[in-house]
């Protein structure tokens, strides 16, 4: 049997912390060799991972859903923490939505200045995606991109199915509220890593619990673990696991915790 990949959830909150958590984010094991891959870098995903003690010279992928500031506000941090505190000279390669360098790299101006135009002692290279489209991953594995309905063009958000070189596939919806791109994504999985922001709409462009009770038997995937939790929805976990989805073996994500996908 092949090594299972491994996720750890390094944060589970939304945009204003809810409850103190950390913004949604994720590390997997097992998809790349030798190396971690992680989904969204938030505000507090740098301090998330040292916590945890997780090595962020040991990131070779970086994938991002959207480009919303609890999704990527953290990636400054982590070029200067290359830079200045781990001496990185290993390659980072960047995945995410149409206009995913632009934006990072302004950020990088905005946060940092004229740091931001250092030259920088390991390959940092872009990769942009768009829905319908795939990223070859070292070692045999991809990214699949689908349309997440979570921004008004010229954004491009992304839902993304992860899928390791022995065929273990993780799909996770970023920010969405409920079309056909969010379960494109999760068709053949083994793990639906999705948000539920709060109890019952309206919620904006986001999924929320009551939603999920009359959408889950139309999910292609046994397995969900619901995230970028609100306040009212992380307060009512056990009632709410009480309560169940159709078919589908439901868990609630908290910041530390870890899954194994085979």
């Amino acid at each position: 049997m092949s090594d299972p990949v491994r996720l750890t959830v390094v944060g589970s909150g939304n945009a204003s912390n809810a409850a103190g958590r950390g913004h949604s984010c994720y590390w997997l094991e097992g998809v790349l060799p030798d190396a971690g891959l992680m989904v969204d870098f938030g505000g507090t995903a740098l301090a998330g991972i040292k916590s945890l003690g997780l090595d962020p010279q040991r990131l070779g992928v970086l994938a991002f859903t959207h480009l919303h500031g609890d999704h990527i506000g953290g990636y400054p941090f982590l070029v200067i923490d290359a830079l200045y505190d781990r001496g990185r000279t290993t390659p980072l390669q960047v995945v995410g939505p149409v206009g995913v360098e632009e934006r990072l790299e302004s950020l990088l101006r905005v946060c940092y200045g004229s740091l931001a135009e250092k030259e920088r002692p390991f390959r940092l290279s872009y990769h942009e995606l768009s829905p319908g489209n795939a990223f070859a991953l070292p070692g045999g594995g991809s990214i699949q991109a689908s349309a997440a309905d979570h921004q008004d063009p010229p954004e491009v958000p992304l839902c993304l199915r992860i899928t390791a070189a022995n065929g273990s596939a993780i799909a996770f919806s970023g920010d969405t509220r409920f079309c056909d791109g969010l379960f494109e994504a999760a068709r053949g999985t083994r793990l639906l890593v999705a948000e539920c922001s709060a109890l019952e709409p309206p919620c904006g462009r986001h999924c929320s619990w009551l939603e999920w009770r009359e959408q889950a038997a139309s999910l292609d995937c046994p397995r969900i673990l619901l995230t970028h939790l609100g306040e009212e929805v992380r307060a009512r976990i056990p009632e709410l696991l009480g309560e169940g989805l159709a078919g589908l073996e439901v868990e609630f994500a908290d910041d530390g915790r870890t899954l194994e996908v085979r």
